[in-house]
């Protein structure tokens, strides 16, 4: 696991090693570096394969292919024999040795034999060929900019910032990001700079850059198999999904919610593990209602784990967010990043690696979006004069709490949206704000510059476009291509690889994925039984309360903190002046979000928080033209507190 980065078609070795120590975080323990006329590779290592002999980059040899890459080959050790079996020589025992080889055997069709993930640089010298390639399902980041017939990459858009080019807001992005909560397909925040989306590889010959699709995720097909042999099989993939998520040479824990995802994997960990240590977080005092520490707890006390609590106070202020920002580099919309990043830093002081369980609820249907789909059905079975006249009023004067639950907020969304067509209905659900919301929150000229104002074509390509196939396969399709890899799997990344921790998603196995994917979806969504196949699986390890609580989810308080002590904070930052400087957004809109969340009327947590990540990131990286962030804090930002003023803040 490590940090890459290079560039392409010209030559400027201290730019390179700019870039990579831009993202020394990624890769505490060593740096690489190789160099010839127009092209350079570089690497920050964080050594976990092969600890002595694994250091990037690494050639074929007859050093005419050079590799740099950032993740894990799970399969290399099968692949290790074939090659040598073929008359391939190996120099060292990392997984990263076979990648120069597969290309030697297979050409551009290498990719087609890893199991992992990874994003890739390769360099062949004959054919002056770079190849830039990322995993299937996309759990490791690869971003790229051609600035006038050059090419520069690396894992995290910091890299390519260092070369102080153009930084022109990409505007469709900002109408899709308060659509969805992220930005899909190649686009980022920024208009010159690209990310690779999943299963693609990019090739740059002769100063052109081609971009390609190796891996796509086919249509399900369903497969006509008994539930009893579904379920056997899904417990072998599973247990050997986990299993290959083991390999290492150093020692590997687990996050640990006490959720069904988590607990599953920490289960299958300890049939292949003497030792394992688990780690959880959660909160007191009046927050403590989005705490789910007893149910670790119990789950780390069952399976014997060396286990470890974080426990927050009542909030954390937003002088953290620039922080985050710096290790983004663009907006993002999920407030639990703060968390995410404190479980990782307190996680790193022990180990290297961790395993988590994310993607289990885009797999099994564990999203209450997906109940909803069968409970609308239900829903319209009421007759028309009780849902008008009795539901839909109660439910629109219920308030909205920021205590833990958000029953009364998905009520609402689920009631005020019945009457529309299912997609539609699931697609009001999908977004951050709903299209008469967003709409009024763009400055005239965003509006105005956007191709989609909307924002939200690419989830009605998903959700509208084809009426043939049931909405949960739809609705599956979206989650697996685009909120896994662009929101799930981008802040993970984010947040643990700021402090040189690896995570690793069994879930995520792009074979797992295929199987899942192939089942009836009844298997997983039974009746309003989410999870269904899964908890059925998991119950040959883990007792009935644990694989049949009610989802919490990880959540943060970040609305009742808005509410408390951040609210002075809020109010100077989104005021009508600093939100005209910007020019993104229009404040009358923002003052109304504001106006409902504190009034108790909307809970707009999650929404406060996308516009603040919003402003915060155009302020400090638009504006500020920040290289370096790692110094940077929230009193350096247009409009926020100076620091005498967030340390009352924080009292």
């Amino acid at each position: 696991m490590c940090g890459i980065a290079g560039y392409a078609g010209f030559d400027d070795e201290v730019l390179l090693r700019s870039m990579c120590d831009s993202i020394s975080h990624r890769g505490p323990d060593a740096d690489g570096f190789f160099v010839a006329p127009g092209i350079g590779l570089g690497m920050r290592r964080l050594a976990i394969i092969d600890l002595k002999t694994g250091q990037q980059p690494i050639a074929n040899e007859t050093q005419t292919v050079w590799v740099v890459f950032n993740g894990e080959i799970y399969n290399y050790e099968e692949l290790r024999a074939e090659l040598i079996a073929r008359g391939h020589s190996f120099r060292t025992t990392s997984d990263t040795e076979t990648i120069v080889h597969l290309y030697e055997e297979h050409g551009l069709d290498f990719l087609q034999h890893l199991r992992g993930m990874f994003a890739i640089a390769l360099w062949d010298t004959r054919l002056r060929r770079l190849v830039l390639a990322r995993d299937r399902v996309g759990e490791k980041p690869l971003f790229w900019s051609c600035p006038a017939g050059k090419l520069l990459f690396g894992s995290e858009i910091k890299t390519i910032l260092q070369a102080r080019g153009s930084r022109e807001v990409d505007r469709q992005a900002v109408c899709d990001y308060l659509a969805a909560s992220y930005v899909p397909r190649e686009r980022t925040f920024y208009q010159s700079i690209r990310k690779l989306p999943p299963g693609h590889m990019l090739v740059w010959e002769e100063g052109r850059a081609t971009l390609r699709r190796y891996y796509g995720f086919k249509q399900a097909t369903t497969r006509r198999i008994p539930f009893e042999e579904a379920q056997q099989r899904l417990a072998e993939e599973l247990n050997e999904s986990v299993r290959l998520c083991l390999k290492s040479d150093v020692e590997v824990g687990a996050f640990l919610s006490g959720g069904l995802d988590s607990s599953t994997i920490v289960a299958l960990m300890r049939r292949h593990s003497v030792k394992v240590q688990t780690f959880s977080i959660g909160y007191a005092a009046d927050a403590a209602g989005f705490s789910e520490l007893g149910y670790a707890k119990r789950v780390a006390q069952l399976y014997g784990t060396d286990h470890h609590e974080l426990i927050l106070d009542a909030y954390e202020t937003v002088d953290m967010l620039p922080r985050i920002l710096w290790h983004y580099d663009e907006p993002h919309g999920e407030p639990t990043s703060i968390l995410v990043y404190q479980l990782c830093e307190f996680t790193r002081r022990r180990l290297k690696v961790a395993l988590g369980g994310t993607g289990g609820d885009e797999l099994f249907f564990g999203y209450p979006r997906h109940k909803g789909i069968r409970l609308l059905q239900l829903y319209r079975l009421l007759p028309r004069i009780v849902r008008k006249h009795l539901v839909e009023r109660v439910v629109a004067r219920w308030p909205e709490s920021t205590t833990g639950s958000r029953f009364a907020k998905r009520a609402r969304r689920f009631v005020l949206n019945s009457e529309a067509p299912s997609d539609q209905a699931y697609l009001s659900w999908v977004s951050l704000l709903q299209p008469e919301v967003r709409a009024d929150l763009l400055s005239g000229q965003m509006y105005a510059d956007c191709e989609d104002a909307a924002g939200d074509s690419f989830l009605r390509d998903y959700l509208i476009a084809d009426q043939k196939r049931e909405l949960l396969d739809r609705a599956a399709d979206l989650d697996i291509e685009g909120y896994l890899p662009e929101y799930q799997l981008a802040y993970m990344d984010r947040m643990s690889m700021a402090h040189g921790l690896e995570v690793r998603s069994p879930f995520c196995d792009y074979r797992l994925v295929e199987y899942v994917r192939s089942l009836p979806a009844a298997y997983r969504l039974h009746g309003t039984r989410s999870k269904h196949i899964l908890k059925e699986v998991a119950t040959e390890w883990l007792p009935s309360d644990i694989v049949n609580r009610s989802k919490v989810g990880f959540d943060s308080p970040i609305g009742q903190w808005f509410k408390g002590k951040l609210r002075s904070f809020l109010d100077n930052f989104l005021s009508t002046d600093q939100l005209e400087k910007s020019g993104l957004l229009n404040p009358s809109a923002v003052r109304a979000l504001m106006s409902d969340h504190f009034g108790g009327k909307r809970d707009y947590s999650l929404q406060l928080w996308s516009v603040l990540a919003l402003e915060a990131w155009f302020r400090m990286y638009i504006e500020d033209r920040v290289v370096d962030g790692r110094n940077y804090t929230s009193s350096d930002l247009r409009g926020a507190p100076k620091t005498e003023a967030l340390s009352v803040l924080n009292s």
